[in-house]
């Protein structure tokens, strides 16, 4: 029997997320699904697998990532900036605050979503701790009270364990969807991901 929960790897940095995560959210609505964010530390994955930082990228492999971005934009009709301020940013306080709100029961969705439209939409620098607060302020929580939290062991050792677990499941990048032991990376999976749903569901 099929489990109804998708672990969701997400990276706040990432416009791929980004793009994906509405959409995840209407398919767990569609079919009375469980997302299990996981945020996780991208550069220390990065790093274990060998996979080159963006501005590190060849050349023709840059100009397909901004034209994929371009096209992806367009096609959902989404505000997004190819070459946003504050990128590559430091996510690992937004990372943090995410596992927070599991923590205390609160849906991650509206704080996770808002960090990446900060980054890709907004052009803003969600490593600083103003903007940090302001979107908490928007999402109706306490920014002082979350930031404070967020810097607690439990919290960190969390943030680790999520590392590690994409690091056992061959997880690479974000984001990556892990349901009943199949892994689907990328934003543009999320279709093979509803068609795995809908074989067992059938």
């Amino acid at each position: 029997m099929m489990t109804n929960t998708v672990d969701y790897y997400i990276a706040t940095s990432s416009p791929w997320t980004y793009l994906a995560t509405p959409r995840l959210k209407k398919l767990a609505e569609k079919y009375n699904l469980i997302i299990n964010w996981k945020p996780f530390n991208i550069m220390e994955v990065f790093a274990k697998n060998g996979t080159a930082l963006v501005k590190d990228r060849p050349k023709p492999v840059q100009i397909n990532r901004l034209n994929e971005l371009e096209r992806w934009r367009e096609h959902l009709n989404m505000p997004l900036t190819l070459g946003p301020k504050y990128f590559p940013v430091d996510i690992t306080l937004s990372q943090k605050i995410i596992i927070c709100c599991q923590n205390n029961n609160i849906n991650p969705y509206d704080i996770a979503f808002s960090f990446m439209k900060s980054v890709w939409a907004d052009e803003k620098d969600i490593s600083n701790e103003n903007t940090i607060k302001e979107v908490c302020r928007d999402c109706n929580l306490d920014g002082n009270s979350i930031i404070k939290q967020a810097s607690e062991a439990v919290i960190n050792d969390k943030y680790i364990k999520n590392t590690e677990d994409a690091i056992k499941n061959n997880v690479w990048g974000a984001p990556t969807f892990i349901l009943d032991k199949e892994l689907f990376w990328g934003q543009d999976r999320l279709d093979f991901l509803e068609r795995k749903i809908q074989s067992i569901l059938n």
